[in-house]
């Protein structure tokens, strides 16, 4: 099968789990002897090593690797990420990347069986829409309805300035994804945000959901700690306790509610403590931000960052994970949340935000409600309330401490989350569930 992969996110220019996604789907297809073409983005991580072909529309570059061919437009020069900028800079640069894709894929459809799109509103949507109607089958995955960080009251939860004119737009653009052939959604909760999406469109959902599809992401099977090494791990409270949130460090993973929790937590327990704060910085302003919010810590809490250029390759992501035992997110609106896969499949316990991605991974008939969470088979959720500034670090540093508290009881969640993990979210299965989709 020739399938085309269309992503900003790809190796160099990933930014998070969108990136993470692509790559790992795209070395499954290969695999198993499929021809990719990959379609993406330049920035100037990628510009330094090009050959740009300067005859066409846009500059563009070539990079063959066997069946997999890159295919990377140069759309703007001097840009570290393809998010860079402002929000209306940012949407400019995308649409102008899908023009780019669009005219590509127009002239060589007779060439590809599949066109698979990745990412949120602009290339899952209205280049579905532009391409409705040609030879290659057309699935967009949407690993994003960003317009769902976006409250009624106008608040945002990602890092961009909400207003009802761009909520309007993102939700145009989301709901285009109907013109694909097959919409794959990462859970029942991304589904429920995009029906009510077609709602505000005035689009009758019930026309388009036998299109819809539910696939997670993972991770690789051999990425899966030992159950027997986990036990060793976890057996015994160490003499000092490695918190980490391990994520893209922006305004929308919330990484101040994990350091505010984790003093919260330190202020309640005479344990010590270590949090690490590891990832990709967006922006130079949040980065001040959270180096602001690092001081002033009780005595018991030691706060290390730990910053990075590009997505960790497996093994950074293990020697990052491995000396860790408690894994929190922090975020007020994940979808999925492939983080808590990552960290619990190297032997981490569990604590995040009882947003939704979270609560449909951890979901279980054992779980045990308190004031500030909900305790589950699998690990533990801190409540988000309406005061979620003031009451959300409580509630992270209570679910931290009763995590240490409960230390037997919850590395076998660890084990049971992993149990789970190998059932439902691996890249080999993951893969499988799309190569089924593409040969409908």
């Amino acid at each position: 099968m020739n399938i085309v992969l269309v992503s900003l996110q790809f190796e160099e220019t990933a930014t998070g789990g969108g990136g993470v996604h692509v790559k790992s789907i795209c070395e499954q297809f290969l695999k198993h002897g499929h021809r990719v073409t990959l379609l993406s983005i330049h920035s100037e991580k990628t510009l330094n090593s090009a050959d740009l072909l300067n005859e066409w529309y846009v500059p563009y570059s070539i990079q063959d690797r066997g069946r997999l061919s890159i295919i990377r437009f140069l759309i703007d020069k001097d840009i570290s990420h393809p998010y860079e900028g402002d929000k209306d800079t940012e949407l400019n640069r995308i649409q102008r990347f899908a023009d780019a894709v669009i005219r590509w894929l127009k002239t060589r459809q007779d060439e590809f069986d599949v066109v698979n799109l990745h990412g949120h509103h602009i290339i899952p949507g209205l280049i579905a829409k532009k391409l409705q109607g040609s030879r290659p089958k057309i699935v967009s995955t949407i690993h994003a309805l960003e317009s769902s960080f976006i409250s009624k009251k106008g608040e945002s939860f990602a890092r961009f300035k909400a207003s009802d004119k761009l909520l309007i737009l993102l939700r145009k653009w989301e709901s285009m994804c109907r013109f694909s052939d097959f919409i794959i959604l990462n859970s029942p909760v991304v589904f429920n945000d995009f029906k009510e999406i077609l709602d505000t469109q005035n689009v009758d959902f019930d026309k388009f959901k036998s299109k819809i599809k539910l696939i997670s992401s993972g991770c690789n099977v051999d990425f899966l700690m030992s159950d027997s090494d986990i036990s060793r791990k976890l057996f015994h409270i160490p003499d000092k306790i490695n918190l980490i949130t391990f994520s893209r460090i922006d305004p929308s993973k919330g990484i101040e509610y994990s350091i505010n929790g984790a003093k919260s937590a330190a202020r309640k327990c005479s344990y010590t403590l270590c949090l690490t704060i590891a990832g990709i910085a967006e922006s130079n302003d949040y980065l001040s931000k959270i180096r602001s919010e690092i001081g002033n810590h009780p005595e018991n809490l030691t706060i290390k960052l730990r910053l990075f250029n590009a997505i960790s390759p497996p093994s950074e992501k293990k020697e990052i994970l491995d000396d860790k035992h408690i894994y929190i997110l922090p975020t007020l609106k994940e979808p999925f949340g492939m983080s808590l896969i990552e960290a619990s499949a190297r032997g981490n316990m569990l604590v995040s935000t009882d947003n939704t991605g979270p609560r449909y991974m951890m979901e279980s008939d054992q779980a045990v409600d308190f004031d500030w969470g909900v305790v589950t088979q699998y690990g533990i959720l801190a409540k988000i309330t309406e005061e979620h500034k003031k009451i959300l670090p409580e509630n992270i540093g209570s679910a931290i401490v009763w995590t240490i508290d409960n230390w037997k009881h919850c590395f076998q969640k660890t084990l049971a989350f992993n149990k789970k993990i190998r059932q439902k979210w691996t890249w080999e299965g993951i893969a499988r569930q799309y190569m089924e989709l593409f040969r409908i």
